[in-house]
């Protein structure tokens, strides 16, 4: 493939996502949700938290996002990646230019991933200097980084999923609703998973649960920064259900990877072999 035109691929879906919105609504969602977690936290002042846990409150609005906003934040930018161009007949006019069908493939993948890690970047950037401003210095920024890359990479499996649904169905709206359904039953099928082990005892269902595609995307982050936080910060984290995760850094890692090759390779597949159509009604 020539990175050049990859690269090329990449800026055009960036600027199809941003005239579309939703780069916009995104970063005013990411602004509310790291911004006013701190500052109803201060309007209760010291009644919630002691004053020795203000220094890790960037933790809240870094972690709060994890289980619910970047899987959707996902889902958004990449169910309508592909499955747009089919219905506004743009597909077939870009792919009759000098370029491989691999090259749009993959310059699509890459553009919609980076706005991903671009709102992911933010709203650890922003979490981090409301927390600053509202509550003074922070402590134990150190894993932050760490956490971010986490974060980008645990997004790759609905990222991939959405993007997939969009290729085989090229129906935007439907490829939504598929995508978040993968989403909702897989949370609801780990939310009674849980209920039934801690009920039963019986380990089956804890096994069952780990493979689910929620876990490892709800776990990475945490278990890659809950050794560098201090006592305090853990403390901050019960007020969002975070807590140990059931699976090693090494395990959702791979499983992350499995689920994300897996579905971008189906798409891959099916779009070198079916023929573009000129729109899709």
């Amino acid at each position: 493939m020539n990175p050049g035109h990859v690269w090329a691929f990449a800026r055009y879906e960036i600027r199809r996502a941003t005239a579309r919105k939703k780069v916009l609504v995104l970063v005013v969602v990411t602004i509310l949700i790291s911004t006013i977690p701190v500052i109803l936290i201060k309007s209760v002042g010291g009644s919630l938290l002691p004053p020795d846990d203000y220094p890790f409150l960037w933790v809240f609005g870094i972690f709060v996002v994890q289980g619910f906003f970047l899987p959707f934040t996902a889902l958004l930018i990449a169910a309508g990646s592909m499955s747009e161009e089919y219905e506004q007949g743009t597909a077939e006019v870009l792919l009759s230019k000098p370029v491989t069908r691999d090259e749009y493939f993959a310059g699509k993948f890459s553009g919609g991933f980076l706005l991903i890690t671009g709102v992911i970047l933010l709203n650890a950037t922003l979490s981090v200097t409301a927390a600053t401003f509202t509550f003074g210095s922070q402590e134990a920024l150190s894993v932050v980084p760490e956490v971010v890359l986490a974060q980008v990479y645990s997004a790759l499996i609905f990222y991939s999923v959405a993007f997939m649904s969009g290729e085989l169905v090229r129906r935007s709206s439907l490829s939504y609703i598929i995508a978040s359904a993968v989403y909702f039953t897989s949370e609801i099928a780990g939310i009674v998973l849980r209920a039934i082990y801690g009920l039963t005892g019986n380990v089956l269902y804890q096994q069952i649960n780990v493979y689910l595609p929620t876990t490892p995307v709800s776990s990475l982050p945490l278990q890659v920064g809950l050794p560098g936080l201090p006592a305090g910060a853990k403390y901050i984290l019960t007020f969002i259900g975070s807590g140990p995760s059931e699976t090693s850094v090494a395990f959702s890692i791979g499983l992350i990877a499995l689920y994300a090759v897996v579905a971008t390779t189906v798409a891959r597949t099916y779009f070198n072999r079916v023929d573009i159509a000129k729109r899709v009604a």
